[in-house]
């Protein structure tokens, strides 16, 4: 297809490109294995991820592994390769996956330098990412150069209608995992076509189907390890965002599949009169954000939100929806369907037949809004509700919602309600709650 043909060269590094990143990557290496002798541990450097296996788009990160032998401690792996990335990347930080690394710029190019162990076999292993260079090397070898253009095409189709990417802010497609999909169905077109058959639970593999069961939304057997689900971090919402963004693109191909326009926030006038139309009301709580890295952040925001909902609708508050919105603070909003319940509500007591029936009858009979009455045979009585506004709940039971660990620390919140809500400053949050359109759809 013409369109595919265009987005392709558009993604794919010119020959001068592909030249300045493997003149990068060679500098890089040569100063990593410089440094690795140093140690004296017998260390070896090697290239993996989507520059090794030439799968990358226009501007690649550059993943680095200093392998360890196993005879080194993992004490001694993790300081020993945080101290050689720090003494490589001048300006760095330090990142965590099962084990620190050291992320940072080279050349212009992001770079992480992560300490594995050199492992002959997957049977081994020590930590997760010794995972990956058999990863690569299986790639490599398996990947054709033709499917090459097709995994990047699938990688740009995934960035663009945004479900790219294993991390936790995204809980999307791995680079890896996409390009096992082209590989079991050959092209870009093909796995498209093959995804308006899968379904929650759908297990695929290449080779021979790994006997592990696993309980996630979409599974893929790896190759080089069939006991490992390379699909674990794909979120149900993500796996179904594919499917539907898929048929969408099957039944008519465009270029903003891949090429999505900027989303710009809403306008005020807009989200009012949103809001008017559907007359539910908001509500927000602004916290503080606390000093952790994405991969730990995000989680804890999404439960953070999942214990904001679930007090409200223990106190009869129920919620519509709900978005988060992660910059400087940390805000959440959710819609409403009333702000403010009444003063009573319904509280259904024993039947009257049995002998506890009197303690309900002599504990009502004082506190409630209403003398205790039957309904068919169960003592039934109006009772005051402990908070009737949902600001109010929020700020006086919010150390006790399920919220992340961390978060819970900066126990110090702004709460909202209503018109206060709708601020400009407000307008990305306000927008991630009311926007439904796609990406290619903006």
């Amino acid at each position: 297809m013409v369109l595919e043909e265009d987005v392709l060269k558009k993604i794919s590094p010119t020959p001068e490109r592909r030249k300045a990143i493997q003149r990068s990557v060679n500098s890089l290496l040569a100063r990593t294995r410089e440094e690795a002798d140093k140690e004296g541990l017998g260390l070896n450097v090697t290239l993996v991820g989507s520059v090794a296996k030439d799968t990358f788009l226009r501007e690649p990160d550059i993943d680095i592994f200093i392998l360890f032998p196993e005879t080194v401690s993992r004490d001694r792996l993790e300081a020993v390769g945080l101290a050689i990335g720090k003494r490589i990347l001048s300006v760095h930080e330090e990142r965590y996956a099962e084990h620190p690394y050291v992320h940072g710029e080279w050349d212009g190019l992001e770079v992480d330098l992560v300490p594995c162990y050199h492992i002959s076999d997957t049977a081994l292993l020590r930590s997760a990412v010794d995972r990956t260079p058999f990863h690569t090397k299986y790639v490599q070898s398996h990947l054709s150069e033709v499917q090459k253009g097709e995994v990047r095409l699938l990688k740009q189709f995934a960035k663009g209608i945004g479900v790219y990417g294993a991390e936790a802010k995204v809980q999307g497609f791995s680079g890896y995992l996409l390009e096992l999909l082209v590989m079991k169905y050959g092209t870009f077109k093909k796995v498209l076509e093959a995804s308006t058959g899968w379904n929650r639970g759908t297990a695929l593999s290449l080779d021979k189907k790994g006997t592990k069961k696993f309980d996630e939304p979409f599974i893929f057997y790896d190759p080089v390890d069939n006991k490992r689900n390379v699909a674990s971090a794909l979120s149900p919402n993500c796996l179904a965002l594919f499917i539907f963004a898929a048929r969408a693109y099957l039944k008519g191909p465009s270029e903003l599949f891949f090429f999505p326009r900027q989303r710009e926030p809403l306008g005020l006038k807009l989200i009012r009169s949103m809001l008017d139309e559907r007359r539910s009301g908001l509500l927000l709580v602004r916290m503080e954000r606390p000093a952790l890295i994405d991969d730990n952040l995000y989680p804890q925001v999404r439960r953070s939100l999942d214990g904001l909902c679930a007090l409200l609708a223990s106190h009869d508050f129920r919620v519509i929806d709900r978005a988060y919105h992660v910059a400087e603070d940390l805000s959440f909003v959710l819609e409403l369907e009333e702000l403010v319940l009444s003063r009573g509500r319904r509280h259904s007591g024993p039947p009257a037949w049995i002998e506890n029936a009197s303690s309900f009858l002599e504990r009502w009979g004082n506190e409630g809004l209403s003398r205790p009455f039957l309904e068919d045979g169960h003592w039934i009585v109006v009772a005051p509700r402990d908070y009737t506004a949902a600001d109010g709940l929020v700020r006086a039971r919010l150390s006790t919602a399920a919220l992340g660990s961390d978060i819970r620390k900066q126990m110090s919140a702004k709460v909202l309600m209503g018109a206060e809500v709708l601020t400009e400053e407000n307008r990305p949050l306000l927008s991630a709650l009311l926007d439904k359109r796609m990406n290619w759809e903006v």
